[in-house]
């Protein structure tokens, strides 16, 4: 019998997504598999149906499995191409725009933003780019995840000190970290522009008025019609001269397709058709 159809499997699944909240032809069999598999063998379990009766009769292995299933791996500056057209070409022009239609604010959302280094990564670029006072625009970052624990770490803002070191550009650090014992601290100045919130981009009514939305290394673990739902959802939430921003690994396809043009293949970023009926 094939895998993904074991009796146990198809019982974690169900159990799993009654807690997400979120269908179950959600996430690629594929990919549960691998995360399941994970927990199992780090308690040493071979039986699926046995993994399943110990989250039944244990609600923080459920947890751990939920978060595990959630994590999404991240960074500051993930994939510097995306960083670098960001900075050079997507805000120069955003902000061009801005100033020919009398626009003052910019606002950004990173979707599945993990435990923050991407917010905070958006927020450093504003700083760089438009200068300390922002050019007098008001900018509000939105960043959302479904992992509340990987929320608390984004809010707090504490980093290891090699983490830091080794991912943000060396310029940068005295400018929007305060050193604290063996770890960083982000600066008031970022936190103040992003406001961190619970978010399950499978299940709910999307806030609306973007010019910007990233949504990175989260949409490769769906299945292709989960996909298209979060895509066509992404549009009406992005404003008519709104840019979309995947990962390096992530491309639209299917029907979602008419709904963005490419702007930018090798950095992965696209821009609103305007054209869709």
């Amino acid at each position: 019998m094939q895998e993904n159809y074991d009796r146990g499997y198809q019982l974690i699944k169900a159990e799993l997504f009654r807690h997400l909240k979120v269908s179950q032809d959600a996430y690629k069999d594929s990919y549960l598999i691998r995360r399941i598999k994970a927990r199992m063998r780090k308690l040493g379990i071979t039986s699926y149906e046995e993994y399943y009766r110990l989250i039944k009769r244990n609600r923080q292995e459920l947890d751990e499995l939920l978060l595990t299933v959630a994590i999404n791996v991240t960074e500051f500056f993930r994939d510097p191409i995306v960083w670098k057209t960001f900075q050079k070409k997507v805000l120069p022009e955003l902000v061009d725009f801005k100033k020919k239609h009398y626009q003052r604010s910019i606002k950004i959302w990173s979707a599945a933003c993990s435990t923050g280094q991407e917010p905070y990564s958006i927020a450093m670029s504003l700083y760089e780019v438009l200068g300390d006072n922002l050019s007098g625009f008001r900018v509000s970052i939105l960043a959302t995840d479904i992992d509340r624990e990987a929320l608390a770490v984004a809010m707090r803002g504490e980093y290891p000190k090699d983490t830091v070191e080794q991912q943000v550009p060396r310029h940068m650090i005295p400018k929007y970290f305060i050193p604290v014992g063996e770890r960083y601290k982000v600066s008031p100045k970022l936190k103040r522009l992003i406001k961190f919130q619970y978010f399950n981009l499978l299940g709910s009514k999307y806030p609306t008025g973007f010019d910007i939305i990233f949504i990175r290394n989260v949409l490769i673990y769906m299945k292709k019609e989960a996909q298209e739902e979060i895509f066509h959802k992404l549009y009406h939430s992005l404003e008519d001269h709104g840019y979309l921003i995947l990962g390096k690994t992530e491309t639209i396809l299917g029907k979602s397709a008419k709904l963005f043009k490419l702007y930018d293949l090798v950095a992965r970023i696209y821009k609103k058709n305007l054209g869709v009926k």
